[in-house]
């Protein structure tokens, strides 16, 4: 690991960069920044106490990257001699999900079939929406976007997951409203996750409560984001027993395994509790870096639930063989 860190900067010299953004919550230097993870709120009794106690294994729990394009996979995930077109393949036979962000720029449903047609069944893409509907229209007036959006999404089959989106900065407890008409539109079609970004939703009294109960109603998900330079929207909050979290690393700071030792022990207490479904993707200034959090944090998971997570993923230092095993049907 130490390693990954000395080559931080010969990676990002020679690779080519992701389209992914990672600069929301961006700090230069995170040695003082606390990523204690908050209590859990009070509000996510009606969600998993209210259920049967389950044991954790029964708990799906899918770790996955942000992105496969990244030519320093190669030598650390894939293959030596891996060709562009074999790279989702590959990642696929590893990770049982992928936080696909290309979608926000557009879609196109020859890519996405031919996406589709690349991972084993078990895999599941969770796109995100597109900016013209998060951003441009900020969820009004979307209809005509949103019915080309699903028909893309048709494509994936059976690897269609959740679809998430981001929320604009402007886009605050006011907007309450458009986000319910737009889930009431849309949810009964797929599975939706939002993440919040306008700092009233935090600071504003009840507005947090509202918005979770939006979400709640629809069946949809309050996305858990771990950055560096806005805890705030690191809120813990759940509307429902599946979550969404996306962590955000530094470059394998020591607080990055630190961070995954809390949200291993996080999340098999929820399990305990009654929690379905964790998504659960992970970010590096470099995407190859995220493997060796998806190593750690599986291991750690492993210890707690007894559940072996990502039984395909490579040792450290070996990669996928060539003809590596599909991946496994774990649940």
């Amino acid at each position: 690991m130490r390693a990954d860190l000395d080559g931080m900067n010969t990676l990002i010299r020679h690779a080519h960069r992701s389209r992914h953004p990672l600069d929301f919550g961006k700090l230069p230097n995170v040695d003082r920044v606390d990523f204690t993870l908050g209590p859990d709120p009070e509000g996510n009794v009606r969600f998993l106490d209210s259920q049967e106690h389950r044991k954790g294994p029964e708990c799906r729990i899918s770790i996955g990257l942000a992105g496969w394009s990244d030519r320093d996979f190669i030598g650390k995930l894939y293959p030596r001699g891996a060709r562009p077109n074999e790279f989702l393949k590959y990642q696929a036979r590893a990770f049982p999900t992928n936080e696909l962000n290309s979608t926000y720029y557009g879609v196109d449903r020859q890519r996405i079939r031919r996406w589709a047609s690349a991972v084993p069944t078990t895999f599941r893409f969770c796109p995100k929406l597109p900016k013209a509907i998060t951003h441009d229209l900020e969820l009004r007036g979307v209809d005509s976007s949103m019915e080309h959006f699903t028909e893309a999404l048709r494509e994936f089959g059976g690897t269609l997951g959740c679809v998430w989106g981001v929320l604009p900065p402007g886009f605050g407890p006011d907007r309450l409203g458009d986000l319910d008409r737009f889930l009431r539109r849309w949810a009964p079609h797929m599975s939706l996750a939002f993440e919040l970004r306008h700092a009233a939703w935090f600071s504003q009294r009840g507005a947090l409560d509202r918005a979770i109960d939006v979400l709640a109603e629809h069946g949809a998900i309050p996305i858990l984001t771990d950055v560096a330079g806005r805890r705030d929207v690191l809120h813990m909050r759940l509307a429902g027993r599946t979550t969404m979290v996306r962590f955000v690393g530094n470059g394998l700071h020591p607080s990055d395994l630190t961070r995954l030792d809390a949200w291993a022990q996080r999340l098999a207490r929820w399990a305990e509790r009654g929690l379905d479904h964790a998504w659960f993707f992970l970010h590096q200034p470099r995407d190859p870096l995220a493997v060796d959090l998806a190593s750690y944090l599986s291991k750690r998971m492993a210890e707690r639930i007894g559940l072996e997570l990502l039984p395909n993923l490579p040792p450290p230092g070996q990669t996928l063989p060539p003809d590596g095993p599909v991946q496994h049907e774990m649940f």
